[in-house]
């Protein structure tokens, strides 16, 4: 807990949670992070009455798309375990019921894991209020409990020294100076411009492009990883629904470098794999 925080709020390590309704607990394991065409694959659902009762219900699904290389180095699943599973489909009904009158919590959830499931309802055509529900997001709360704010990163991350008054670049040379002790705090945190860019969007070396909207199989092709045809390799896409491509090269919706990617593809000219960097330009 931030000093900011707990020097207003004593500790208090006999409360807990007061339930007058189950909570739900959600942990959502997708193809993506765009939850408006991402699939799910697995889902955990821990719920706790009033009483104390606790129920779990864990199910694996498939998608009925491709799992990304990079999902799957998240969270373990790959198309080859969930072949024989059941889509989602065969599942949404009983979940609903299961959730009805249930307040939501999860790690990231309105952000991430309640659109998703939304659209996962949606897409089955099973009703999924959540009007009148609290939606607790461990996440948010954190973030309440320890301030992610220019002073707390200094703190943090320069250790002990104290944030100087902002003059003329002064306040460049902080973030500056928080950078730095963000890269020195763990061997994990790339050294690179370009790698650490992508590492804070937790985007890996299979994407093409800095939004990881096409990204490399494992067979060094270039595949989409957004949209209708996701999964597809980007040569078919071409092939059965040129289109689309060219929307996706003239919309505004979309980064200039994703835009240009597909405007590429529509001339007949597709990435090409390089070793040098995690994002590759056509």
């Amino acid at each position: 807990m931030s000093e900011e925080f707990s020097s207003n709020v004593e500790t208090a390590p006999g409360r807990s949670l007061e339930l007058s309704r189950p909570l739900a607990v959600l942990d959502v394991h997708s193809t993506g992070l765009d939850p408006t065409n991402a699939r799910i694959v697995k889902l955990a659902v821990f719920r706790v009455d009033p009483d104390g009762t606790e129920h779990v219900k864990s199910v694996v699904v498939n998608p009925g798309i491709p799992i990304p290389t990079g999902a799957t180095q998240v969270h373990g699943i790959a198309d080859l375990d969930v072949m024989d599973k059941p889509a989602f489909a065969s599942y949404a009904r009983a979940l609903s019921e299961h959730l009805d009158g249930c307040d939501l919590a999860g790690f990231g959830i309105e952000r991430f894991g309640l659109p998703l499931l939304q659209a996962e309802f949606e897409r089955n055509g099973v009703p999924f209020a959540i009007d009148g529900r609290a939606v607790v997001d461990a996440m948010t709360v954190f973030h309440r409990l320890e301030p992610r704010n220019l002073a707390s990163a200094f703190s943090r991350f320069i250790g002990g020294a104290k944030l100087e008054p902002i003059d003329d670049a002064q306040g460049a040379r902080n973030v500056f100076a928080i950078i730095q002790g963000e890269i020195k705090s763990s061997a994990y945190v790339p050294t690179k411009p370009t790698d650490l860019a992508a590492w804070a969007k937790g985007i890996d070396d299979t994407a093409i492009d800095t939004e990881a909207k096409f990204i490399w199989s494992e067979e060094g092709d270039a595949l989409m990883n957004f949209g209708k045809h996701r999964g597809e390799r980007l040569i078919e896409v071409v092939r059965n629904d040129l289109p689309y491509l060219k929307w996706v090269s003239s919309s505004d919706d979309f980064e200039p470098e994703v835009r240009k990617i597909a405007e590429s593809a529509t001339n007949g000219n597709f990435p090409e794999r390089s070793s040098e960097s995690t994002s590759d330009s056509v």
